[in-house]
């Protein structure tokens, strides 16, 4: 399995035409920070049902788009495109907006429910075997076939988190991704949100005990997307890149009032030794990236030097496609322009 954040996907069954919901809160244990939805804009309105502002920021998760690498696990909003979720779950950590949960925790989901038609049912559906039962969704919103009468408002769901997980995604190996969506026509509609899990030993990765693979015919057929979406895809990053889109993402992000908190990460000298059994020993040490690199003392000897850190397009739902092949190819075309190529998807995925 991967190494950064794996996905609990909560499938909502809905028959919607316009089921708009956004999941404004999260809260696992007790005095434990709260986490948002990535992608979720707080300055955006909540009084009004209209497409623009009001839908702009909720989850469309679609399994044909992200077959087609058009999207990742975690899918795109109409304001932001493409929701990269290795950024955007060491943007979380970074700011410590991270619930925290137990085995067996139940966490307070509140879900904004735009339109009448972004009603419940939400329930769980079927897992891939990386958890051993289904996402229990207690208390949940209101509403028949997805239709009720309400709009503007605010449902708060209970969520069970199963026994005998372990989370062992993000930079401090131990986020998972918590996946919420339905199956609107329109949609899906939902969105992810991290949780750390708090009692279990943080996961360090070596590149050994790194278990997701995708299958020959998956390589294929990975290929021959990217291949048939490279021209557009560079197009469109020429596109952002032009004076009018910039000054026009300039406005958007001012009056979105959009930051992003960071945090300088460690050096660390993974234990090597060439020719003999992998280890997981890793070790923090303040130098730079140009400080002498340790000698290897094992058959052949010579540097250690490793050149990992790329951000695969897997390690999303369905476990995801590895940890490999580097960055996605930028801007997405249409529905508000994100990020595709499934960038960064750090994510390992356990679907409930």
């Amino acid at each position: 399995m991967s190494s950064f954040a794996r996905t609990l996907s909560l499938a909502a069954l809905l028959s919607l035409a316009q089921a708009h919901g956004v999941i404004l809160n999260a809260q696992g244990l007790r005095g434990s920070p709260a986490s948002t939805a990535f992608g979720v804009n707080p300055e955006l309105a909540r009084n009004c049902t209209a497409i623009n502002p009001c839908q702009q920021d909720t989850g469309i998760i679609r399994d044909a788009e992200i077959a087609a690498n058009i999207v990742n696990e975690c899918g795109r909003t109409e304001l932001t495109g493409n929701i990269d979720i290795g950024e955007n779950t060491e943007n979380a950590i970074a700011a410590g907006a991270v619930t925290q949960v137990k085995s067996g925790t139940q966490m307070i989901v509140t879900i904004h429910q735009v339109n009448a038609d972004g009603a419940g049912p939400y329930i769980e559906a079927g897992n891939n075997g990386v958890i051993s039962q289904n996402l229990t969704v207690e208390n949940n919103v209101p509403g028949l076939n997805g239709f009720s009468q309400a709009k503007m408002q605010d449902f708060d769901i209970r969520v069970n988190m199963p026994k005998g997980f372990k989370c062992t995604g993000g930079s401090t190996g131990n986020i998972c991704t918590v996946r919420c969506r339905n199956n609107a026509q329109a949609g899906p509609f939902g969105g992810c949100f991290p949780v750390e899990q708090v009692d279990v030993e943080p996961n360090v990765n070596t590149p050994a005990n790194i278990e997701t693979k995708l299958s020959l015919d998956g390589v294929f057929k990975q290929v021959a997307n990217d291949v048939a979406d490279l021209p557009a895809a560079v197009a469109a990053i020429q596109e952002a890149g032009s004076d009018q889109a910039k000054q026009n993402a300039a406005v958007v992000s001012s009056l979105l009032k959009q930051t992003v908190t960071s945090a300088a990460a460690p050096v660390l000298t993974p234990s090597v030794i060439l020719g003999g059994n992998p280890t997981t020993a890793v070790t923090a040490t303040a130098s730079s990236a140009d400080a002498t690199r340790p000698t290897e003392t094992g058959n052949g000897g010579g540097n250690g030097n490793g050149h990992g850190g790329k951000g695969g397009f897997g390690n999303g739902a369905g476990n995801g496609f590895g940890n490999g092949f580097g960055n996605g190819f930028g801007k997405k075309v249409g529905n508000g322009g994100g990020n595709s190529g499934n960038n960064n998807k750090r994510a390992e995925v356990f679907v409930a």
